[in-house]
This record gives structure tokens, sequence and C-alpha cells, in this order.
């Protein structure tokens, strides 16, 4: 296939492009800069620079394409300007699937956030029918991939010839965390004696894994459904002695209290409200504090989901940030 993957020097596309090219499939790449791409050239690559809110940038690439994954967003914790995230998210991600349906290409899927649902506890994970659930209703972020999820629905009903898969992954962890992202919970780790945590949890997955069944939501997602990429429910705290163990690492854990964390986070908010940039706020803070658990239940049986053990996603990106 003739695949268009957005946001490709990003954890996720990345792996999602390593696994096409080894699958012998011809991919696009369309990114923002590609001095940050970090794959070997390949005969069957080609990176195009382009800004994903231009329509301009990407009308030629959508020409003979069977696929679009689309992976570009916006995730920046310290953005105050709800407009900003919605821009990216939400109006460029329509746009794109408009494009998408004009050019008859076969299959659109959505990148969007497992925070669109409404996570829940070891006991009772959240899943695709559930609601999205405070404190993410109010995380701009979340709101504004909700948004475009929703836009996406609605085009849906009137079409029929663009197949729209949306994924919903949750914590990915592994190799080519370029930012880095994920990898900075990772890194937060590395060298530690004393390593302080929060007190909530939240679903992690091996980006490998996360990879691969984006690809095969292709053939095997159905039109209009929705499907969350999860693996391992874990404590902040279990997933720091993860990391700790395969880094050999021997360190000591202390729990935040939650009102130290609330203090900081409404600090956060002060300096908001002064207009400085900061990932700081109560909701960012009150995010760490919840015990973010869902369930990949449908993933597994509708697009053949696999779940390697997360210590893999953990040693590798420990192999990619060279900790050792």
């Amino acid at each position: 296939m003739r695949i268009l993957v957005t946001g490709a020097n990003g954890l996720l596309a990345t792996n999602i492009i390593q696994q096409l090219l080894q699958q012998n499939n011809e991919v696009i790449g369309f990114l923002r800069n590609s001095n940050s791409f970090t794959l070997e050239p390949n005969k069957n690559l080609q990176l195009q620079i382009g800004d994903i809110t231009q329509v301009e940038s990407y009308t030629e690439l959508l020409k003979n394409t069977d696929c679009i994954i689309h992976v570009a967003a916006l995730t920046n914790q310290n953005i105050i300007d709800y407009n900003v995230y919605k821009k990216v998210n939400a109006t460029a991600t329509e746009i794109l699937y408009k494009n998408a349906i004009k050019n008859n290409i076969k299959t659109f899927i959505y990148v969007s956030t497992a925070n669109c649902f409404g996570y829940g506890s070891l006991n009772n994970l959240g899943n695709e029918t559930k609601a999205i659930s405070f404190p993410f209703t109010k995380s701009l972020y979340a709101k504004s991939k909700l948004e475009g999820q929703d836009a996406l629905l609605n085009l849906s009903e009137e079409n029929q010839h663009t197949k729209l898969v949306i994924l919903n992954p949750t914590f990915m962890i592994g190799p080519y965390d370029t930012k880095p992202s994920s990898g900075r919970l990772v890194l937060s780790a590395y060298k530690k004696k004393i390593i302080f945590y929060p007190p909530g949890g939240k679903s992690f997955i091996n980006v490998i894994d996360a990879a691969k069944a984006v690809i095969q939501s292709i053939i095997h997602g159905e039109h209009k459904e929705a499907y969350i990429l999860s693996g391992e429910n874990l404590s902040y705290l279990s997933f720091y002695k993860k990391v700790t163990q395969q880094l050999n690492q021997k360190s000591y854990f202390i729990k935040i209290p939650k009102l130290l964390l609330f203090s900081i986070g409404y600090l956060g908010d002060l300096l908001r409200f002064f207009k400085v940039k900061t990932d700081l706020s109560s909701i960012n803070v009150k995010t760490l504090c919840v015990h973010n658990y869902y369930s990949n239940q449908k993933a597994t049986q509708k697009i053949k989901l696999k779940q390697t053990p997360i210590e893999v996603g953990i040693a590798e990106a420990i192999k990619w940030f060279k900790l050792k």
C-alpha cells in the first residue's frame, strides 16, 4: 500500500513507519522538521515537510494514496489557550479527513488518546463505552482530541467509502522518543538515589505493540469504531520499580502527598493567570493522582492487539536513550 503517516518524527509515528517499511509498504512521512527524524533512508520512504494546518502542504500527497494514519497532534502541556490545541488537534484533523474523502482514500486511521474515554480501577477498567472522566474533562489537550474524534464520527455518518478507524493509545514507552515525550518518565529515574512518585497510576503500553496494532487496524478495524490500545495498568510506584530493575539501579521511593501536589498545581494556575507558560496546573497534577486504568479487550479481540511485558518497552527506551 501507499500510506501517508502524519507527525512522522514522533514516538508512535516513527515506530509505525519502521513497521510499515519492514512490510514493504510505500510510506510518505509528513512532518514539520526532518532534522529530528531518526530512521535510516529507505527507497520506500519519502519525507515531506509541511504544516498539518495548511491544506496546500499535503494536497498533492493524497493522490493515489491508499491510507492515511493521522498521528500528528499538539501535545505540549504548557499551552494556556484552548484554541491553539483546537487548531491542530480538531480543526486540522477534520479538514484532513474531508480531503481524504474527497480523494477517495480507502482508510483513515485517527490516533486519539485513551483519555477521551472514562478510566477505571483495576476491578472496573475503563473502556470504549465510558464517557470522558474528570480531571480529563478539564484537560485542554484531551478536550481537543475528543473534539477532533467527535468531528470525524459526525462526518463519517454521511461517508461510507473512506473507512474511519479511531485508535486511543494509553501511555506509550519505547524507542525513537526524540523529544522526549513519555520517555521523560524513564529519564526521571535515571541515576536517582531517591525517586519521588505521585499517588496515582497509568495504563502503559509498549509503543511497538501500539504501532503494530495501528497497522493491523487498517485491515481489521471497523468503520466508525474506536479501540483503546492499552497494556499494563500500574501505579507510578510499580512502574518506577520496573524502570530501576531494568537499569540495575538501587533507589529509594518516596510518595508525594496529594496536598503538596495540589499546592504546586495551584501555583501553576497562578503563573498561567499571568500568561506564563508552564506544565504545572491544578488539572495536570490531579491527573497524577488518579488511577488511570483501561481495558484492551476490544482491541485484543477485534484488531489483534498483542501485549508484550512493559519491561520490554522500558528496556527499549533505555537502549534508545543509551542510559547503560
